[in-house]
């Protein structure tokens, strides 16, 4: 992360589960296809620092199918308890430390232990819009010392990735979520297995 910034004024919108994971450091992997509202319904990645902006949209739908079975207790209070629509927190600042476009899901089985999600869900994301490529994200990311509570606006609404936030908001003072030498470690098991 730059030391000199000290606001950000973008977020990626991400399922609040996944975000939660994030700030745990049970998850430095995203897997991303894109939303019906990215341009040329693709994913883009347009910024290589940002805020995770957790989304309660979509996650709802059959979450037993999609996360796996170790982290659905963890994680219940998201699924049933969004926040006030006024608002979202943001605690994850992220910096992509790799990405790659991914076309085998067999590339990614192996992975489990950077990420979250069923192999089944993995399997549907790779088929959704089967011409669109898949981003295999890694990220480190970095906790703030305050949950910031960002007032919601309605461009931020509907199926897209990327929210220029209304108001820039402090990244000064974050720590990283995942000390550097475990973070290195998975870094490099990740990218020997996508490239090799």
């Amino acid at each position: 992360m730059k030391a000199s910034m000290m606001t950000s004024d973008v977020a990626l919108k991400e399922w609040a589960v996944v975000v939660q994971a994030m700030a745990e450091g049970r998850q430095i992997l995203l897997l991303r296809k894109g939303g019906i509202r990215d341009p040329k319904g693709a994913f883009q990645l347009e910024h290589r620092e940002f805020f995770l902006y957790p989304t309660w949209e979509h996650q709802r739908e059959s979450p037993e199918c999609r996360v796996r079975p170790e982290f659905r207790e963890r994680y219940k209070e998201l699924f049933t308890q969004p926040p006030a629509p006024q608002s979202v927190p943001l605690k994850v600042y992220a910096g992509v430390a790799y990405c790659a476009q991914v076309q085998d899901p067999q590339r990614i089985a192996g992975l489990e232990k950077f990420h979250i999600w069923t192999p089944e869900f993995i399997q549907e994301r790779m088929r959704y819009r089967p011409i669109s490529p898949m981003l295999a994200v890694v990220l480190r990311a970095y906790r703030l010392k305050k949950e910031i509570v960002h007032p919601v606006r309605p461009e931020y609404a509907g199926c897209k990735s990327w929210v220029p936030l209304s108001t820039p908001v402090p990244i000064e003072g974050t720590v990283p979520v995942v000390d550097n030498q475990p973070f290195r470690q998975a870094l490099e098991e990740i990218t020997g297995r996508l490239e090799g």
